[in-house]
């Protein structure tokens, strides 16, 4: 433990509160849809890779370190405290609101430089956020994986998924499972036993990376070449086997979903990314996004997907194998190649939706692009906001109609959303993909920016992810 705190904090970032105020910032350069309202830019946040939020108080993660602010005024957030290390890569930082606890996920890749998928554990911290002006990290527990950790069963267990496969796992794992942590006591967590989602491309073990719970409590695991879901709590009957059994954060139990053609990591170069089954579109579509980067085909980079679930209730998608594959039914898909207001094409990646119909999906260069998949068949772009600089990795739906941006090289922008129009003339041809940065050490990488913050007097290597 001692070991491992003193590679958390090595390289912690020297950053008094005091210089880093929030400030107002003109509109940026690109190119904005109406009824998309620019309102102000946190600069200090550069590397902003994920936010979440408890009330009124915002937590950004970023390469730097954990950032809390007062975002009562979004067009004013107000900085309250900061827990400044190195992290990378909590992609997908998640909170329990009741207990006003951050998860922190460590990513193995982190843990060296140069980068390496040598190394055999990643790790989650919890943080007391209590306080927001005081972060307090409560407890670091190491697992094998590391890249992305979500609360299921209301926080009572946390799932951790990704990345790429170590040199120490099993010959046939693609990449890595999901490892469950019991949260009953956040001070000390316990390990459970086995490992989640651990045969979900055709009955092998690939790379999940993330994981995302419905309206009803289901749990969704996107990954390699599949998208599943799983209770959780209950007694219910296990899709896979037909039996009825009780579910826990530790044993979920097979709901539905399936494979895909699209993210699959031997033959795409990426992977099913994150996902969410609106309650609005009646229970039977998952929409998820495939992350692709590092290619020169617009048709290869990744895409935002719909599929009907509707004949997975079955469990065909738990039992499929190479050679009796399953896979759910596409419906449609949607990238940003020759969308108004793009000026290239490039990977999806992050999405949140507004419980209406109306999604804010992030895309890297081509930044933010509002969709409206009430009619899953036929995706429509109604906004957008494309700044010139942008490298967006998120976007997240706030109410009253606000959306902040993380983005890794603008920091974190808020905008106000009104009555979209997608007025801009359509550009002649986006028939080329942003270029990006991506490393062959890693087969299927995320977007790996080409400038980094200093932290201390050091300039950080950032490993793909």
């Amino acid at each position: 433990m001692g070991r491992l705190r003193t590679v958390l904090v090595a390289a912690a970032l020297v950053l008094p509160l005091s210089s880093v105020p929030s400030r107002a910032a003109p509109p940026p350069a690109g190119d904005i849809s109406g009824g998309v309202t620019f309102l102000t830019n946190l600069p200090e946040l550069r590397a902003a890779i994920s936010l979440n939020f408890i009330g009124s108080t915002m937590f950004a993660s970023t390469v730097t370190g954990i950032y809390s602010y007062d975002i009562s005024n979004p067009a004013s957030p107000k900085l309250l405290g900061a827990l400044p290390q190195y992290i990378w890569e909590n992609e997908d930082v998640d909170v329990d609101a009741k207990r006003h606890l951050l998860f922190l996920s460590r990513d193995p890749r982190g843990f060296t430089s140069p980068a390496t998928t040598a190394f055999p554990y990643g790790a989650v911290q919890v943080i007391d956020v209590s306080n927001p002006r005081v972060l307090r990290e409560l407890s670091v527990t190491l697992l094998p994986s590391g890249h992305t950790t979500s609360c299921v069963d209301s926080c009572h267990y946390t799932w951790t998924a990704g990345p790429a496969k170590a040199a120490t796992d099993p010959a046939d794992w693609g990449g890595r499972p999901v490892w469950a942590l019991d949260m009953t006591d956040p001070a000390h967590p316990k390990k459970c036993p086995n490992p989640i989602d651990a045969d979900e491309n055709d009955g092998k073990t690939d790379y999940t990376h993330d994981v995302q719970v419905d309206s009803r409590g289901i749990a969704w695991i996107s990954g390699s070449g599949a998208v599943r879901g799983y209770w959780v709590t209950g007694t219910h009957r296990n899709a896979k086997t037909g039996r009825l059994q009780k579910a826990t954060g530790c044993a979920p139990v097979p709901y539905a979903g399936g494979g895909t053609e699209l993210g699959q990591l031997t033959s795409r170069g990426g992977v099913m990314h994150n996902s969410l089954r609106p309650a609005y579109l009646g229970g039977n579509v998952v929409l998820a996004t495939e992350e692709v980067t590092g290619t020169s085909d617009c048709q290869k980079a990744g895409h935002l997907a719909a599929y009907d679930i509707s004949n997975t209730y079955g469990g065909a998608g738990f039992r499929s194998s190479p050679s009796h594959r399953f896979r759910m039914t596409l419906l449609s898909t949607w990238t940003t190649e020759k969308a108004v207001g793009s000026s290239a094409c490039d990977s999806a990646h992050y999405f949140t939706d507004n419980g209406k119909g109306l999604l804010a999906a992030a895309f890297y260069s081509q930044g933010t692009r509002f969709l409206d998949v009430r009619d899953p068949r036929h995706i429509r772009q109604v906004g957008f906001y494309r700044p010139t600089d942008a490298n967006t990795w998120a976007s997240y739906w706030r109410p009253g109609g606000y959306v902040f941006v993380a983005d890794f090289t603008r920091g974190v922008d808020v905008l106000k959303i009104g009555a979209l129009t997608n007025t801009v003339a359509a550009p002649a041809s986006t028939r080329r993909v942003s270029p990006n940065t991506a490393s062959a050490a890693f087969g299927w990488v995320c977007q790996v920016p080409k400038d980094l913050p200093t932290v201390g007097s050091g300039r950080l290597r950032s490993p793909a992810s």
